[in-house]
């Protein structure tokens, strides 16, 4: 709800052959602008999984009967509220896309990378010779890397708003004070990592884990200083303590598309860790479905009805 991204549900089924979980976000979808003043609030929602990645915690396999058995319910569920669909984004370290199939209807999206830090004399032999050189750079050049507590974010935030607004980012990826004091919830699975140039913080990143993983979060650097490679050695750092931790993967995520330059950064730390990203869809009333798309095709005639994207009235 901190980022305007509606309101959080946990949605929850056990029965006598299994239990499993999901966070989900509901939203308003007339909140979403795409239909003007043709569709009024409060008339149809839809779920989302919240920023980044999630979707399905299960202990085990879930059997057929206990997936069938969840989507009824499911399904009356969100008919009488109103719901239309659901969009996931799966973990693709837990390849939790296999967990709902009956439920779900599942995409391959694009890779992620991920470093493999169950022994430390492998990340560095992992990472491609280039990143190597950046990281033995940003020695040379003195920088240091420090590892703090989610609490300490203030130098953070003007280094991650300079560099959202140097790569021209949408502003839904920028975020206010009042979400980074929210993560102080997380402050036993949380922390910032600095860079630090001559006594100042030049470059930083939050990293979320837990005793399997760790999770590239959210980053930036001034401007000024990445001549000096301090993402870098950051992330190669950060990388060593999840190894020293027990950690065994550390999760860089991916890009914005398939082969883009931030893709191409993440991918010279682990040249053999890709790990698939999934994303799904449940459709609980067809028929309303229909009508938003065919809504969106009357405001604008050049909307294409059968484009790509899952839930297709919010392209």
């Amino acid at each position: 709800m901190l980022h305007g991204d509606g309101e959080p549900l946990l949605i929850y089924y056990e029965d006598a052959a299994s239990r499993f979980c999901y966070v989900v976000m509901k939203s308003d979808i007339a909140a979403s602008g795409l239909f003007g003043e043709q569709l009024s609030a409060d008339t149809w929602y839809d779920l989302e999984t919240p920023y980044g990645y999630g979707g399905p915690l299960s202990d085990h396999n879930i059997p057929k009967d206990s997936q069938i058995q969840f989507l009824k319910e499911l399904q009356h569920y969100c008919r009488e509220n109103r719901i239309v669909s659901q969009f996931v984004r799966f973990h693709p370290l837990l390849l939790n896309h296999e967990l709902l199939p009956y439920v779900i209807e599942t995409r391959y999206l694009r890779d992620t990378i991920f470093m493999d830090t169950t022994n430390p004399d492998l990340i560095m032999k992992n990472m491609d010779s280039k990143n190597r050189n950046m990281v033995r750079k940003a020695i040379k050049n003195d920088v240091t890397i420090v590892r703090k507590d989610i609490t300490d974010f203030k130098d953070f935030i003007p280094m991650y708003n300079e560099t959202m607004e140097k790569n021209q980012a949408d502003a839904y990826y920028t975020f206010q004070t009042d979400y980074f004091e929210s993560l102080k919830l997380l402050a036993d699975y949380a922390c910032i990592f600095y860079a630090m140039y001559e006594g100042k913080p030049v470059s930083g990143s939050i990293m979320f884990y837990n005793d399997r993983y760790m999770h590239y979060h959210l980053s930036g650097t001034h401007t000024e200083y990445r001549k000096y490679s301090p993402g870098n050695l950051l992330l190669y750092e950060a990388a060593c303590q999840a190894s020293e931790m027990g950690i065994s993967k550390f999760h860089l995520g991916g890009g914005m598309l398939p082969d883009d330059t931030l893709f191409g950064f993440k991918k010279q730390f682990n040249k053999n860790g890709r790990a698939p990203f999934w994303v799904g869809r449940t459709i609980f009333d067809p028929d309303a479905y229909h009508d938003l798309v065919m809504l969106r095709k009357k405001l604008n005639p050049e909307f294409d009805e059968n484009n790509g994207f899952m839930i297709q009235y919010r392209k």
